[in-house]
Protein backbone atom coordinates (compact mmCIF):
# COMPACT_ATOMS: atom_id res chain seq x y z
CA UNK A 1 0.00 0.00 0.00
CA UNK A 2 3.04 2.79 0.93
CA UNK A 3 4.60 1.76 -2.66
CA UNK A 4 1.72 2.13 -4.52
CA UNK A 5 1.24 5.60 -2.65
CA UNK A 6 4.63 6.67 -3.42
CA UNK A 7 4.32 5.68 -7.06
CA UNK A 8 0.99 8.30 -7.26
CA UNK A 9 2.17 11.00 -5.21
CA UNK A 10 5.57 10.52 -7.63
CA UNK A 11 4.04 10.51 -10.84
CA UNK A 12 1.51 13.39 -9.68
CA UNK A 13 5.16 15.68 -8.73
CA UNK A 14 6.55 14.64 -11.84
CA UNK A 15 3.93 15.27 -14.39
CA UNK A 16 2.82 18.04 -12.43
CA UNK A 17 6.55 19.92 -12.59
CA UNK A 18 6.95 19.37 -16.61
CA UNK A 19 4.48 22.16 -17.71
CA UNK A 20 6.17 24.05 -14.67
CA UNK A 21 9.45 23.71 -15.63
CA UNK A 22 8.24 24.75 -19.55
CA UNK A 23 6.80 27.60 -18.46
CA UNK A 24 10.10 28.71 -17.01
CA UNK A 25 11.97 29.17 -19.93
CA UNK A 26 9.77 31.50 -21.61
CA UNK A 27 11.34 34.58 -22.98
CA UNK A 28 8.35 37.17 -22.60
CA UNK A 29 10.33 39.57 -24.83
CA UNK A 30 9.61 37.15 -28.01
CA UNK A 31 6.22 36.53 -26.62
CA UNK A 32 5.24 39.85 -26.58
CA UNK A 33 6.68 40.47 -30.05
CA UNK A 34 4.36 37.62 -31.77
CA UNK A 35 1.52 39.27 -30.50
CA UNK A 36 0.14 35.18 -29.51
CA UNK A 37 0.14 34.50 -32.70
CA UNK A 38 1.14 31.27 -33.51
CA UNK A 39 3.25 31.26 -36.77
CA UNK A 40 4.94 28.50 -39.16
CA UNK A 41 8.44 27.13 -37.29
CA UNK A 42 7.44 28.04 -33.86
CA UNK A 43 8.36 26.38 -30.57
CA UNK A 44 7.48 22.57 -30.57
CA UNK A 45 5.93 20.98 -27.53
CA UNK A 46 8.49 18.02 -28.09
CA UNK A 47 7.82 17.23 -24.01
CA UNK A 48 4.05 17.03 -24.81
CA UNK A 49 4.26 14.71 -28.03
CA UNK A 50 6.54 12.45 -26.11
CA UNK A 51 4.09 12.18 -23.68
CA UNK A 52 1.25 11.70 -26.50
CA UNK A 53 3.55 8.75 -27.98
CA UNK A 54 4.03 7.05 -24.63
CA UNK A 55 0.01 7.21 -23.72
CA UNK A 56 -0.40 5.58 -27.23
CA UNK A 57 2.97 2.76 -26.72
CA UNK A 58 1.49 1.94 -22.93
CA UNK A 59 -2.43 2.11 -24.57
CA UNK A 60 -1.38 -0.77 -27.34
CA UNK A 61 0.63 -2.53 -24.03
CA UNK A 62 -2.82 -2.96 -22.44
CA UNK A 63 -5.00 -3.54 -25.47
CA UNK A 64 -3.00 -6.66 -26.76
CA UNK A 65 -3.55 -8.15 -22.76
CA UNK A 66 -6.95 -7.25 -22.72
CA UNK A 67 -7.09 -9.18 -26.04
CA UNK A 68 -5.45 -12.13 -25.14
CA UNK A 69 -7.07 -12.43 -21.87
CA UNK A 70 -10.73 -12.11 -23.42
CA UNK A 71 -9.62 -14.36 -26.09
CA UNK A 72 -8.88 -16.73 -23.83
CA UNK A 73 -11.97 -16.69 -22.21
CA UNK A 74 -13.39 -17.33 -25.10
CA UNK A 75 -11.36 -20.57 -25.72
CA UNK A 76 -12.54 -21.96 -22.53
CA UNK A 77 -16.32 -21.12 -22.61
CA UNK A 78 -16.05 -22.73 -26.18
CA UNK A 79 -14.38 -25.68 -25.49
CA UNK A 80 -16.67 -28.96 -25.38
CA UNK A 81 -17.59 -29.77 -22.32
CA UNK A 82 -18.47 -33.56 -23.62
CA UNK A 83 -21.85 -34.10 -22.22
CA UNK A 84 -25.12 -32.34 -22.57
CA UNK A 85 -25.58 -29.15 -19.56
CA UNK A 86 -29.04 -28.32 -20.47
CA UNK A 87 -31.89 -28.76 -18.03
CA UNK A 88 -29.42 -30.50 -15.19
CA UNK A 89 -29.26 -29.28 -11.89
CA UNK A 90 -27.02 -30.90 -8.73
CA UNK A 91 -27.40 -31.11 -5.18
CA UNK A 92 -24.77 -31.03 -3.03
CA UNK A 93 -24.80 -33.00 0.40
CA UNK A 94 -22.06 -34.09 3.34
CA UNK A 95 -22.13 -37.73 4.31
CA UNK A 96 -19.28 -37.14 6.59
CA UNK A 97 -21.61 -39.29 9.01
CA UNK A 98 -21.34 -41.97 11.60
CA UNK A 99 -24.33 -43.25 10.12
CA UNK A 100 -22.70 -43.95 6.76
CA UNK A 101 -19.97 -45.56 7.76
CA UNK A 102 -20.12 -48.42 5.40
CA UNK A 103 -20.94 -49.41 1.71
CA UNK A 104 -24.14 -51.25 2.31
CA UNK A 105 -25.32 -47.78 3.80
CA UNK A 106 -24.54 -45.27 1.89
CA UNK A 107 -25.66 -47.34 -1.30
CA UNK A 108 -28.73 -47.75 0.49
CA UNK A 109 -29.35 -44.48 0.89
CA UNK A 110 -28.51 -43.67 -2.90
CA UNK A 111 -30.90 -46.06 -4.40
CA UNK A 112 -33.47 -44.36 -1.97
CA UNK A 113 -33.09 -40.62 -2.43
CA UNK A 114 -32.68 -41.61 -6.61
CA UNK A 115 -36.04 -43.67 -6.39
CA UNK A 116 -37.44 -40.52 -5.20
CA UNK A 117 -36.30 -38.25 -7.11
CA UNK A 118 -37.11 -39.99 -10.20
CA UNK A 119 -40.83 -39.61 -8.88
CA UNK A 120 -41.15 -35.54 -9.35
CA UNK A 121 -42.69 -34.87 -12.46
CA UNK A 122 -40.70 -33.22 -15.19
CA UNK A 123 -37.26 -35.32 -13.71
CA UNK A 124 -36.40 -37.49 -16.79
CA UNK A 125 -33.41 -39.19 -14.67
CA UNK A 126 -31.26 -38.60 -11.91
CA UNK A 127 -27.54 -40.42 -10.22
CA UNK A 128 -24.93 -39.51 -8.21
CA UNK A 129 -21.77 -39.03 -8.88
CA UNK A 130 -18.55 -38.71 -5.96
CA UNK A 131 -17.46 -35.34 -8.66
CA UNK A 132 -18.88 -33.31 -11.90
CA UNK A 133 -17.25 -32.48 -14.82
CA UNK A 134 -15.79 -29.11 -14.08
CA UNK A 135 -14.41 -30.48 -10.69
CA UNK A 136 -11.52 -31.46 -9.03
CA UNK A 137 -12.15 -35.38 -9.21
CA UNK A 138 -10.12 -38.00 -6.65
CA UNK A 139 -6.63 -38.37 -7.38
CA UNK A 140 -5.52 -42.03 -6.97
CA UNK A 141 -3.28 -44.53 -8.70
CA UNK A 142 -3.32 -47.69 -10.71
CA UNK A 143 -1.68 -50.40 -12.27
CA UNK A 144 -2.43 -52.92 -15.75
CA UNK A 145 -2.42 -56.27 -14.83
CA UNK A 146 -2.12 -57.20 -18.43
CA UNK A 147 0.11 -55.35 -21.76
CA UNK A 148 3.31 -54.41 -21.80
CA UNK A 149 2.95 -51.66 -18.94
CA UNK A 150 2.73 -52.94 -15.50
CA UNK A 151 4.00 -49.62 -14.09
CA UNK A 152 1.94 -47.75 -11.54
CA UNK A 153 0.42 -44.39 -12.80
CA UNK A 154 -1.97 -41.39 -11.52
CA UNK A 155 -5.55 -41.47 -12.48
CA UNK A 156 -8.53 -39.18 -11.74
CA UNK A 157 -11.13 -41.23 -10.11
CA UNK A 158 -14.81 -41.06 -9.53
CA UNK A 159 -17.82 -43.56 -8.30
CA UNK A 160 -21.16 -43.02 -9.75
CA UNK A 161 -24.38 -44.94 -9.61
CA UNK A 162 -25.52 -46.46 -12.81
CA UNK A 163 -26.72 -44.23 -15.49
CA UNK A 164 -25.11 -41.70 -14.30
CA UNK A 165 -23.55 -41.61 -18.31
CA UNK A 166 -27.68 -41.56 -19.25
CA UNK A 167 -28.15 -38.60 -17.00
CA UNK A 168 -25.21 -36.46 -18.22
CA UNK A 169 -25.13 -37.48 -21.66
CA UNK A 170 -21.88 -38.70 -21.93
CA UNK A 171 -21.42 -40.86 -25.35
CA UNK A 172 -20.61 -44.62 -24.35
CA UNK A 173 -18.08 -45.07 -27.17
CA UNK A 174 -16.91 -48.98 -26.62
CA UNK A 175 -18.54 -51.56 -24.25
CA UNK A 176 -20.66 -50.81 -21.77
CA UNK A 177 -22.06 -48.89 -18.63
CA UNK A 178 -22.08 -50.60 -15.63
CA UNK A 179 -25.38 -51.80 -14.78
CA UNK A 180 -27.11 -52.63 -11.20
CA UNK A 181 -26.02 -56.08 -11.72
CA UNK A 182 -22.55 -54.80 -11.21
CA UNK A 183 -22.76 -55.46 -7.16
CA UNK A 184 -20.15 -56.24 -4.32
CA UNK A 185 -20.90 -59.94 -5.31
CA UNK A 186 -19.73 -59.84 -8.63
CA UNK A 187 -16.71 -59.10 -10.56
CA UNK A 188 -15.24 -55.48 -10.64
CA UNK A 189 -15.89 -53.77 -13.35
CA UNK A 190 -14.62 -49.95 -14.27
CA UNK A 191 -15.49 -47.87 -17.06
CA UNK A 192 -12.23 -45.84 -18.68
CA UNK A 193 -12.77 -42.79 -20.47
CA UNK A 194 -11.63 -41.99 -23.63
CA UNK A 195 -8.69 -40.00 -23.27
CA UNK A 196 -7.71 -42.89 -20.69
CA UNK A 197 -7.58 -45.93 -23.55
CA UNK A 198 -5.97 -43.74 -26.25
CA UNK A 199 -2.91 -43.06 -23.37
CA UNK A 200 -2.67 -46.45 -21.61
CA UNK A 201 -3.43 -49.00 -24.24
CA UNK A 202 -2.03 -46.68 -27.64
CA UNK A 203 -4.33 -47.90 -30.20
CA UNK A 204 -5.08 -51.44 -28.93
CA UNK A 205 -8.72 -52.07 -27.27
CA UNK A 206 -9.11 -50.88 -23.93
CA UNK A 207 -12.22 -52.84 -23.02
CA UNK A 208 -11.46 -56.81 -21.94
CA UNK A 209 -8.12 -55.69 -20.39
CA UNK A 210 -7.90 -55.55 -16.47
CA UNK A 211 -6.34 -53.06 -13.48
CA UNK A 212 -5.05 -53.55 -10.08
CA UNK A 213 -6.78 -50.66 -8.30
CA UNK A 214 -5.99 -51.19 -4.82
CA UNK A 215 -8.39 -53.44 -3.51
CA UNK A 216 -6.86 -56.65 -4.24
CA UNK A 217 -9.29 -58.42 -6.84
CA UNK A 218 -8.61 -57.39 -10.29
CA UNK A 219 -10.90 -54.81 -11.82
CA UNK A 220 -12.18 -55.37 -15.89
CA UNK A 221 -12.37 -52.62 -17.80
CA UNK A 222 -16.24 -53.13 -19.14
CA UNK A 223 -16.05 -49.61 -21.34
CA UNK A 224 -14.78 -46.59 -22.82
CA UNK A 225 -16.69 -43.14 -22.76
CA UNK A 226 -16.18 -39.73 -24.35
CA UNK A 227 -14.05 -37.33 -22.34
CA UNK A 228 -15.28 -34.50 -20.23
CA UNK A 229 -14.00 -31.20 -19.44
CA UNK A 230 -11.97 -31.40 -15.19
CA UNK A 231 -10.65 -29.08 -13.12
CA UNK A 232 -7.56 -31.41 -12.71
CA UNK A 233 -5.45 -31.57 -9.74
CA UNK A 234 -2.89 -33.37 -10.91
CA UNK A 235 -0.69 -30.26 -12.70
CA UNK A 236 -1.47 -26.69 -13.76
CA UNK A 237 -2.57 -27.09 -17.06
CA UNK A 238 -5.30 -24.55 -17.24
CA UNK A 239 -8.78 -23.77 -15.36
CA UNK A 240 -10.47 -27.15 -17.33
CA UNK A 241 -8.93 -30.18 -18.93
CA UNK A 242 -9.30 -33.64 -20.33
CA UNK A 243 -7.45 -35.66 -18.16
CA UNK A 244 -7.18 -39.91 -17.87
CA UNK A 245 -10.24 -40.95 -15.86
CA UNK A 246 -11.60 -43.89 -14.36
CA UNK A 247 -15.13 -44.52 -13.12
CA UNK A 248 -16.06 -47.15 -10.50
CA UNK A 249 -19.29 -47.89 -9.57
CA UNK A 250 -20.92 -46.83 -6.59
CA UNK A 251 -21.88 -50.34 -5.15
CA UNK A 252 -18.61 -51.87 -5.66
CA UNK A 253 -16.91 -49.09 -3.46
CA UNK A 254 -15.76 -50.38 0.01
CA UNK A 255 -16.82 -48.70 3.08
CA UNK A 256 -13.51 -47.85 4.09
CA UNK A 257 -13.03 -45.83 0.40
CA UNK A 258 -16.52 -43.99 1.21
CA UNK A 259 -15.28 -43.05 4.88
CA UNK A 260 -12.02 -41.62 3.01
CA UNK A 261 -13.56 -39.42 0.33
CA UNK A 262 -16.24 -38.22 1.94
CA UNK A 263 -13.88 -36.64 4.43
CA UNK A 264 -12.97 -34.41 1.11
CA UNK A 265 -15.79 -34.67 -0.75
CA UNK A 266 -19.46 -33.87 -0.84
CA UNK A 267 -21.76 -36.48 -3.30
CA UNK A 268 -23.67 -35.08 -5.78
CA UNK A 269 -27.25 -35.77 -6.92
CA UNK A 270 -27.20 -34.89 -10.32
CA UNK A 271 -31.31 -34.12 -12.25
CA UNK A 272 -31.76 -33.98 -15.48
CA UNK A 273 -35.31 -32.24 -16.10
CA UNK A 274 -37.28 -32.25 -18.98
CA UNK A 275 -37.17 -28.46 -19.50
CA UNK A 276 -35.44 -25.55 -17.08
CA UNK A 277 -34.72 -26.29 -13.71
CA UNK A 278 -35.72 -23.12 -11.61
CA UNK A 279 -38.89 -24.43 -9.79
CA UNK A 280 -37.08 -28.05 -8.78
CA UNK A 281 -34.91 -27.04 -6.25
CA UNK A 282 -37.38 -27.45 -3.68
CA UNK A 283 -39.04 -31.04 -4.83
CA UNK A 284 -35.61 -32.43 -4.84
CA UNK A 285 -34.99 -31.38 -1.65
CA UNK A 286 -38.32 -32.91 -0.49
CA UNK A 287 -37.96 -35.74 -1.98
CA UNK A 288 -33.99 -35.82 0.00
CA UNK A 289 -35.50 -34.55 3.35
CA UNK A 290 -38.22 -37.56 2.56
CA UNK A 291 -35.16 -40.31 2.21
CA UNK A 292 -33.43 -39.06 5.46
CA UNK A 293 -34.22 -35.94 7.29
CA UNK A 294 -30.86 -35.27 8.49
CA UNK A 295 -29.06 -34.98 5.34
CA UNK A 296 -27.47 -31.99 4.96
CA UNK A 297 -28.33 -29.73 1.40
CA UNK A 298 -25.24 -27.93 1.06
CA UNK A 299 -26.51 -26.01 -2.05
CA UNK A 300 -28.40 -26.56 -5.79
CA UNK A 301 -25.77 -25.80 -8.86
CA UNK A 302 -26.44 -26.23 -12.20
CA UNK A 303 -23.11 -27.21 -14.51
CA UNK A 304 -22.81 -23.52 -16.18
CA UNK A 305 -22.28 -22.26 -12.30
CA UNK A 306 -19.62 -25.08 -12.06
CA UNK A 307 -18.16 -24.37 -15.08
CA UNK A 308 -18.05 -20.37 -14.05
CA UNK A 309 -16.18 -20.79 -10.37
CA UNK A 310 -13.62 -22.49 -12.81
CA UNK A 311 -13.13 -19.67 -15.07
CA UNK A 312 -13.65 -16.90 -12.67
CA UNK A 313 -10.18 -16.13 -12.82
CA UNK A 314 -10.20 -15.51 -16.02
CA UNK A 315 -13.49 -13.58 -16.20
CA UNK A 316 -11.82 -10.96 -13.61
CA UNK A 317 -8.65 -10.62 -15.46
CA UNK A 318 -10.19 -10.32 -18.71
CA UNK A 319 -12.58 -7.43 -17.46
CA UNK A 320 -9.67 -5.93 -15.06
CA UNK A 321 -7.76 -5.31 -18.48
CA UNK A 322 -10.25 -4.67 -20.93
CA UNK A 323 -11.42 -1.75 -17.92
CA UNK A 324 -7.44 -0.79 -17.82
CA UNK A 325 -7.13 -0.75 -21.83
CA UNK A 326 -10.25 1.19 -22.23
CA UNK A 327 -9.35 3.88 -19.71
CA UNK A 328 -5.70 4.03 -21.43
CA UNK A 329 -7.77 4.46 -24.75
CA UNK A 330 -9.93 7.06 -24.01
CA UNK A 331 -6.53 9.14 -22.55
CA UNK A 332 -4.80 8.29 -25.36
CA UNK A 333 -7.51 9.87 -27.52
CA UNK A 334 -7.32 12.85 -25.31
CA UNK A 335 -4.03 13.19 -25.68
CA UNK A 336 -4.14 13.21 -29.11
CA UNK A 337 -7.28 15.51 -30.00
CA UNK A 338 -5.70 17.83 -27.11
CA UNK A 339 -2.42 18.26 -29.09
CA UNK A 340 -4.27 18.44 -32.92
CA UNK A 341 -6.33 20.91 -31.28
CA UNK A 342 -4.08 23.33 -29.73
CA UNK A 343 -1.94 23.40 -33.14
CA UNK A 344 -4.49 24.00 -34.82
CA UNK A 345 -5.59 26.80 -32.89
CA UNK A 346 -2.06 28.26 -32.54
CA UNK A 347 -1.58 27.81 -36.35
CA UNK A 348 -4.81 29.75 -37.29
CA UNK A 349 -2.53 32.42 -38.83
CA UNK A 350 -0.74 30.11 -41.02
CA UNK A 351 -3.74 27.79 -42.31
CA UNK A 352 -4.81 31.10 -43.20
CA UNK A 353 -2.37 32.28 -45.61
CA UNK A 354 -2.30 28.43 -46.69
CA UNK A 355 -5.96 28.82 -47.65
CA UNK A 356 -5.67 32.43 -49.42
CA UNK A 357 -2.88 31.50 -50.98
CA UNK A 358 -4.91 28.63 -52.70
CA UNK A 359 -4.22 25.53 -50.82
CA UNK A 360 -7.74 23.73 -50.47
CA UNK A 361 -9.25 22.52 -47.18
CA UNK A 362 -8.64 19.47 -47.21
CA UNK A 363 -5.27 19.99 -47.79
CA UNK A 364 -4.84 22.08 -44.68
CA UNK A 365 -6.72 19.18 -42.79
CA UNK A 366 -4.10 16.77 -43.75
CA UNK A 367 -1.46 19.15 -43.26
CA UNK A 368 -2.85 19.74 -39.18
CA UNK A 369 -3.41 16.04 -38.79
CA UNK A 370 -0.35 14.67 -40.36
CA UNK A 371 1.80 15.34 -36.93
CA UNK A 372 -0.68 13.26 -35.06
CA UNK A 373 -1.37 10.32 -36.72
CA UNK A 374 2.57 10.10 -37.09
CA UNK A 375 3.01 10.07 -33.55
CA UNK A 376 0.35 7.69 -33.36
CA UNK A 377 2.48 5.49 -35.53
CA UNK A 378 5.32 5.67 -33.29
CA UNK A 379 3.99 5.13 -30.48
CA UNK A 380 2.01 1.61 -32.35
CA UNK A 381 5.48 0.78 -33.48
CA UNK A 382 7.01 1.12 -30.21
CA UNK A 383 3.70 -0.46 -28.25
CA UNK A 384 4.40 -3.62 -30.13
CA UNK A 385 8.02 -3.51 -28.95
CA UNK A 386 6.81 -3.47 -25.77
CA UNK A 387 3.78 -6.03 -25.85
CA UNK A 388 5.93 -8.24 -27.29
CA UNK A 389 8.10 -8.62 -24.16
CA UNK A 390 5.19 -7.41 -21.46
CA UNK A 391 2.69 -10.49 -22.52
CA UNK A 392 5.25 -12.85 -21.75
CA UNK A 393 4.28 -12.41 -18.05
CA UNK A 394 1.10 -12.77 -18.59
CA UNK A 395 2.29 -16.51 -20.49
CA UNK A 396 0.66 -18.55 -17.50
CA UNK A 397 -2.82 -17.07 -18.14
CA UNK A 398 -3.28 -18.28 -21.33
CA UNK A 399 -4.83 -20.87 -22.60
CA UNK A 400 -5.60 -21.75 -26.06
CA UNK A 401 -3.73 -18.92 -27.44
CA UNK A 402 -0.26 -17.66 -27.82
CA UNK A 403 1.55 -14.68 -26.26
CA UNK A 404 2.08 -13.74 -30.39
CA UNK A 405 -1.34 -14.13 -31.71
CA UNK A 406 -1.06 -12.26 -34.66
CA UNK A 407 -4.82 -11.82 -34.93
CA UNK A 408 -5.07 -10.32 -31.17
CA UNK A 409 -1.63 -7.65 -32.21
CA UNK A 410 -3.64 -6.92 -35.69
CA UNK A 411 -7.01 -6.19 -34.24
CA UNK A 412 -5.60 -4.43 -31.43
CA UNK A 413 -3.23 -2.19 -33.39
CA UNK A 414 -5.67 -1.28 -35.70
CA UNK A 415 -8.59 -0.37 -33.60
CA UNK A 416 -6.03 1.87 -31.47
CA UNK A 417 -4.73 3.50 -35.28
CA UNK A 418 -8.68 3.88 -35.83
CA UNK A 419 -9.57 6.09 -32.60
CA UNK A 420 -5.91 8.23 -33.44
CA UNK A 421 -7.50 8.86 -36.89
CA UNK A 422 -11.16 10.20 -35.18
CA UNK A 423 -8.94 11.58 -32.09
CA UNK A 424 -7.29 13.49 -34.20
CA UNK A 425 -9.72 14.35 -37.60
CA UNK A 426 -12.64 15.76 -35.65
CA UNK A 427 -10.61 19.08 -34.02
CA UNK A 428 -9.25 19.11 -37.81
CA UNK A 429 -12.77 19.36 -38.78
CA UNK A 430 -12.60 23.09 -38.05
CA UNK A 431 -10.67 24.20 -40.78
CA UNK A 432 -13.84 23.53 -43.26
CA UNK A 433 -15.58 26.73 -41.57
CA UNK A 434 -12.01 28.76 -41.53
CA UNK A 435 -12.63 31.70 -43.39
CA UNK A 436 -9.03 32.78 -44.65
CA UNK A 437 -10.31 36.50 -45.39
CA UNK A 438 -11.87 37.31 -41.83
CA UNK A 439 -8.76 35.28 -39.84
CA UNK A 440 -6.16 37.76 -41.91
CA UNK A 441 -8.19 40.46 -40.71
CA UNK A 442 -8.36 39.58 -37.62
CA UNK A 443 -4.62 38.97 -37.33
Amino acid sequence: MLAMVAIAALTSLVFGLMPALSTSRLDIRSVLMEGGRGVAGGRRRWSRQALVACEVALTLVLLVSAGLLVRTLGYLNGLNPGFDARNVITAQASLEDARYNTSAAVNRLFTRTLERIRLIPGVQNAAVALTLPYERPLNTGFQALDGDDRDGHPVEAVYSTPGYFQTMRIPVLRGRAYRDTDTPESANVVVVSESFAAKYFHGREAVGHHLDLGGGAPTEIVGVVGDVEQNSGLEPVGPVSVEPTIYVPASQFSGRDFQMVHTWFPTKRVIRAAGPTGSLAARIQAALASADSQLPIARFQTIDDLQAQNTKGQRYDAALFSILAGLALLLAAIGLYGLISQSIAQRTHELGIRLALGATAQQAMVNAIKPGLLLALAGVAAGYVLSRVAVRFLEHLLFGVRTTDTLTFAATAGALLLVAVLATLVPALRILRLDPARTLRNE
